[in-house]
Parts: C-alpha cells; sequence; structure tokens
C-alpha cells in the first residue's frame, strides 16, 4: 500500500460529502462487526464546543483537493478560487490530488504546511484556531475511496467533529465515525499557517522538515523556530541560513556561531560558518571552521571542496 503522503485513487473525492461517508461506515461496520469506540481526547472537555470561521467552498465531482486547498487558502487571506487551483494540483487522469502537492501549493505561497497526524494533534490545533485538512478514506482499505476535507471545529466534548465536506458546510461527524475514515487514510492531515504563526502541537523535527522546502518568506519562519525552541542548534542553523539568504549577514555570522554551540557535532553548520567567517575576514576562524567539519564528515565531498577552497590548498592539519 502506498504511504498516506501519495495517497490518490481513481475514485478519489466522493461527491456526496459526508452524507456517503456515514452511509458507507454503518454499512462497513455491519460488515465486519463491532467497531471499535474510541472516545475523543481528554483536552476537548476543557472546551466542549469551538468552530472555526472557515470560509466554505463546495467541490466539483472528485475535486474534493482543489476545494479543501481553496478553503486553507481564503483562511489565510489569500487568493483561493477552486478552479483556478485545479490545474495547479489536480490531476485529471487520476481524478484526484495527491496530498503532496496540496502542501507545496501552500508552501509556494509563504505558508507553513505542517503535518497534523494524531487525533490529540487535530484537537489542539483546533483549539488554537487552525483549521485541518485531512484526507480520509471513505470506504474499505481494500477499495479506498480518497476523500479531502477540512476539520472545522468539533462540538459535545469532542464527540462529534465539524468539516467543511464535499457539497456539505459545516456538516458534523461523529468522533470515531470520522476516526475510523481518517485512519484508513493514515491519519493524514496538516495545517497551513502564515509566516510567523507555529501550530501549536508543533515539535523541533518536524518543524525542520517543515521548514527545510520553503523558498518564499522562510525568514519569519524560521525566526518564529528559533523563538519557540531557542536552545535547538538544527534550527538555529536553519535560522542562519534563512538569514544568510535574506542578505543579513553579520546575523547570519552570529547564529551560525550559536548553531555550532548548541549543536558542535553538525558538520554542515561548520562549513556554513568557515564561509561566514571568511566573508567578514577572518580566515584563521574559517579554516579552523572547515577543518572541524571536515573532522566531522571526512567523507562528504562538499566539505572537501570547502577544505580546499578555503586552506588554498593546503588542507587541513593531520590530527
Amino acid at each position: 500500500m502506498p504511504t498516506p503522503k501519495r495517497l490518490l485513487a481513481p475514485m478519489s473525492c466522493t461527491f456526496r460529502g459526508g452524507r456517503l461517508a456515514a452511509a458507507f461506515t454503518v454499512f462497513t461496520c455491519v460488515l465486519l462487526g463491532a467497531c471499535q469506540t474510541i472516545p475523543p481526547p481528554e483536552r476537548a472537555g476543557a472546551r466542549p464546543h469551538t468552530l472555526l470561521d472557515v470560509p466554505f467552498v463546495a467541490q466539483r465531482e472528485y475535486q474534493c483537493g482543489p476545494a479543501a486547498l481553496a478553503m486553507m487558502l481564503q483562511w489565510n487571506h489569500l487568493p483561493g478560487d477552486a478552479d483556478q487551483l485545479v490545474d495547479e494540483v489536480w490531476l485529471p487522469e487520476r481524478h484526484g490530488s495527491l496530498g503532496i502537492e496540496l502542501m507545496a501549493a501552500g508552501r509556494a505561497r509563504g505558508l507553513l504546511a505542517y503535518p497534523i497526524q494524531t487525533p490529540d494533534g487535530l484537537i489542539r490545533e483546533v483549539q488554537a484556531g487552525h483549521p485541518v485538512l485531512i484526507l480520509q478514506n471513505l470506504a474499505l482499505p481494500q477499495w479506498p475511496m480518497w476523500h479531502y476535507a477540512v476539520v472545522i471545529g468539533y462540538d459535545q466534548a469532542g464527540h462529534r467533529v465539524i468539516l467543511h465536506s464535499g457539497t456539505d458546510e459545516a456538516t458534523p461527524s461523529h468522533w470515531n465515525r470520522f476516526l475510523r475514515t481518517w485512519a484508513r487514510a493514515g491519519y493524514w492531515g496538516f495545517v497551513l499557517l502564515p509566516p510567523g504563526q507555529l501550530p501549536d502541537s508543533v515539535e523541533p523535527e518536524p518543524l525542520l522538515k517543515a521548514l527545510a522546502p520553503l523558498n518564499r518568506d522562510a525568514l519569519p519562519h524560521w525566526r518564529a523556530a528559533v523563538a519557540r525552541f531557542p536552545d535547538n542548534g538544527r534550527l538555529r542553523f536553519g535560522y542562519a541560513n534563512a538569514l544568510w539568504q535574506a542578505g543579513q549577514r553579520d546575523a547570519g555570522l552570529e547564529a551560525f556561531e550559536q548553531a555550532v554551540d548548541q549543536a558542535p557535532d553538525l558538520a554542515p553548520a561548520w562549513n556554513n560558518l568557515a564561509y561566514a567567517r571568511a566573508d567578514h575576514g577572518d580566515q584563521d576562524g574559517a579554516r579552523a571552521a572547515v577543518c572541524q567539519a571536515h573532522t566531522l564528515a571526512p567523507e562528504s565531498d562538499n566539505i572537501t571542496a570547502s577544505v580546499d577552497e578555503l586552506t588554498g590548498g593546503h588542507g587541513c592539519p593531520a590530527h
């Protein structure tokens, strides 16, 4: 079975939204016997009702991906016309969209696409005011029927989830019915957030992976990341690179110095620090940094090339 981020089937994006999901789930439970009941996360009880103000965009047949993305973009106060997004994220030969393309479309607009892959994370994001675009399998694992929807709230302490789904605006779904359809899609989902905002459920390593592909408006995202996790050297290294690319070279040098202090075994950070020091006229410091990078990663062709360049071909002292 393909990984969830690649899920797509010829019959993806059911046209009847939540009503079809409900009917098919009832049929599935009858077919397979009693369905397991899992309570909503306890944190939902602290705020029994939450409903976000998310614009609704009804899907055309099989085009739930563009519609779901359009809603997420409009919530971010960006243009989000589902018809215009079709050419960008919809594959007509497959009657569906790839999840990675939806996330890439958000990043192309300067937004942070961060994965949400647990029920607790879902509730946390909704409580923080963030809609979550999720993938569901409304049928069986063997005969999937993929569908994108946007979670916009919950009621009854989480026992009912509220979604913009298909042609249905703010449609409720019982928690366990929703959870089964989401679980059959590998708990695949994500938030799209503007520069400077982070998910409430954010963790350092997933954040690093989410930030790495960003090209547009990246610096505010990296700045928010190091503000949230000030002692994380890998995030500090990414922040230093973003500063350098933005032309803020003094701040970039300082951030590279902090990165190697926080992550002294991170060879790429030492390599980039070497170039930053050289740019600031510190040739001795540059040689020391690039040689430290080479000590940490002696088999790296890129770092070996940096040694040749920054030492004038003399190489590093033998240990």
